[in-house]
């Protein structure tokens, strides 16, 4: 099954400060930060999605920089997310007993920072991004996993999320889901 391709990590339950410090490099205005507690753990694939495993499912590769271990690239939401889309394909094949789902952008910030606060300190080692990539995705898993065993949470290329595009919830939130509607996805 094409799930058995898919390395997952564990990921604990826990919480965190969600959003970034107002002097944070790179930081955007709706990015207030608030306390977030992740009640219970969960798993997260271990890399992106590669072209490889993408084309295993779909059974085509739309990426503009090609590569078996490249990852996938220029793929809609809906095209991950939705009825007959990646991740419901994956599902069917794995005979019911596994449910893959994108992260909430609650979930994935958690798991991007692993403990860590500052998830910026020593980005060359941990990220593909603007000043060592030349321009192009990379192969995944080369740069340094983070505490929980996860590579590339950073650079490399952007991650969906299932939660609509809003403003955070302000004060102590417990698994925070995002809005219920919304114009766009979060990346």
């Amino acid at each position: 099954a094409p799930g058995e391709n898919i390395t997952m990590c564990w990921i604990p339950a826990g919480e965190f400060m969600m959003g970034s410090p107002a002097g944070e490099s790179g930081r955007s205005e709706d990015e207030t930060q608030h306390r977030v507690k992740i009640s219970k753990a969960y798993w997260l694939a271990k890399t992106e999605t590669t072209q490889a495993q993408w084309q295993a499912v779909m059974g085509n590769n739309p990426s503009n920089f090609k590569g078996v271990n490249l990852p996938v690239e220029t793929v809609s939401w809906d095209a991950i997310a939705s009825a007959g889309g990646f991740l419901s394909r994956v599902n069917e094949r794995a005979g019911g007993g596994a449910l893959y789902s994108l992260p909430s952008e609650a979930q994935w910030e958690y798991a991007c920072r692993a403990g860590v606060s500052d998830v910026s300190d020593n980005l060359g080692s941990v990220a593909w991004y603007d000043y060592n990539s030349g321009g192009q995705t990379h192969p995944v898993g080369q740069k340094q996993a983070n505490a929980w065993g996860l590579h590339d949470m950073q650079g490399n290329v952007w991650e969906w999320c299932n939660d609509w595009y809003g403003t955070y919830q302000l004060g102590v939130s417990t698994d925070p889901s995002g809005p219920a509607s919304g114009l766009a996805r979060v990346l």
